[in-house]
C-alpha cells in the first residue's frame, strides 16, 4: 500500500516559468524590473531546493497558442522518469483561473477568446494519457494573475468576439494543486515562504549538539505560510487583499527540496 507520501525520485523535476509583461493597448510593462530581479532569485531559490539550471526554463510574452506548447512539449518529454514533481509558476494579467496571455492586436482590457487560457487546459496537457511519466506525481501550478489597471488601460474598442468567460474546469484527475494569487507581491512572497520554511528552518541546539535543519514543510502547510507571507504587507498598511486560492488534488504529502540534487 503507498505511503502518505509522493514517492522519493533522483531529480526534483522540472519548472517552467512564464512571465507575459508586453501587452497592446497597455501605457506600461507589466512586472517590470522588480519582477525581473524578482524571477532571478526565484531561480537561485530553486537551484538551493534541488531543481538544476538545466530544468528551469524562463519564458516571456506568450500567446494561448504557445503557452500550450509548453506544455505539450513538456508532456512529450522522455527524461521525466526520474522526476519528483513539476511546477508552472506563471506571471502575467488574468482572472479567476483565467490567463489572460499576450497578442498582437488586441489588449488584455478588453481579451478576445484567443487570448483568455483557463489553466485547466494547461493542466490537460499532463494528463496520464498524455504524460505518463508524470502520472502520480505532484504537478503544481503557481499564478500570479494580476487585474489590468483601469487607469493604464488605453481606450479601445469593444471587440466582437469578445465572450463571458466560461466556469474554469478542474480536471478531475488527481495529483495536481493550484496556487492562485491576484497581485503583483505574490512571487516575492513565494521566494520568501521557499526561503523560510523549505530551505531555512533549523532546530535550536539541545544538548550541547549542533543545530540540524528542520524537514521541510509539507506543501499544504507551507502555502498556508505563504498566504500570510502574502497578505503581511498589506495588513500592515492597512489596506485590503483577497487570500490566495488553493485547489488541491494531492493525494499525497509532497516536500519541495531534493537534500543531494543529482544533475540531469
Amino acid at each position: 500500500m503507498p505511503g502518505p507520501r509522493y514517492s522519493t525520485q533522483k531529480c526534483m523535476g522540472r519548472v517552467l516559468i512564464v512571465q507575459n509583461q508586453k501587452y497592446v493597448g497597455i501605457r506600461h510593462t507589466r512586472g517590470g524590473e522588480v519582477e525581473e530581479e524578482n524571477v532571478k532569485k526565484m531561480k537561485t531559490t530553486l537551484g538551493k531546493m534541488g531543481f538544476t539550471d538545466a530544468c528551469i526554463e524562463d519564458h516571456k510574452n506568450k500567446t494561448k497558442a504557445e503557452m500550450i506548447r509548453l506544455l505539450e512539449d513538456v508532456a512529450k518529454r522522455t527524461d521525466l522518469k526520474d522526476d519528483y514533481c513539476f511546477i508552472c509558476m506563471v506571471l502575467s494579467y488574468g482572472k479567476d483561473g483565467v490567463i489572460i496571455c499576450c497578442d498582437e492586436t488586441h489588449s488584455p482590457a478588453n481579451p478576445t477568446p484567443s487570448m483568455q487560457l483557463p489553466v485547466s487546459e494547461l493542466q490537460e496537457c499532463l494528463k496520464g494519457d498524455k504524460c505518463r511519466d508524470l502520472l502520480l506525481k505532484p504537478k503544481i501550478f503557481m499564478l500570479q494573475l494580476e487585474k489590468v489597471p483601469e487607469s493604464s488601460a488605453e481606450s479601445v474598442s469593444p471587440q466582437s468576439d469578445t465572450h463571458t468567460e466560461k466556469p474554469v474546469k478542474i480536471p478531475r484527475e488527481a495529483d495536481f494543486l493550484i496556487y492562485t494569487c491576484i497581485n503583483d507581491h505574490a512571487l516575492a512572497a513565494w521566494i520568501e515562504g521557499f526561503k523560510q520554511y523549505v530551505l531555512g528552518p533549523e532546530q535550536s541546539e539541545q544538548h550541547g549538539q549542533p543545530k540540524q535543519p528542520m524537514e521541510p514543510m509539507e506543501i499544504q502547510k507551507l502555502l498556508t505560510r505563504m498566504n500570510h507571507l502574502y497578505c503581511k504587507p498589506y495588513i500592515e498598511a492597512g489596506s485590503y487583499v483577497d487570500i490566495p486560492c488553493v485547489t488541491s488534488l494531492l493525494t499525497r504529502e509532497a516536500y519541495l527540496k531534493l537534500e543531494e540534487p543529482s544533475p540531469k
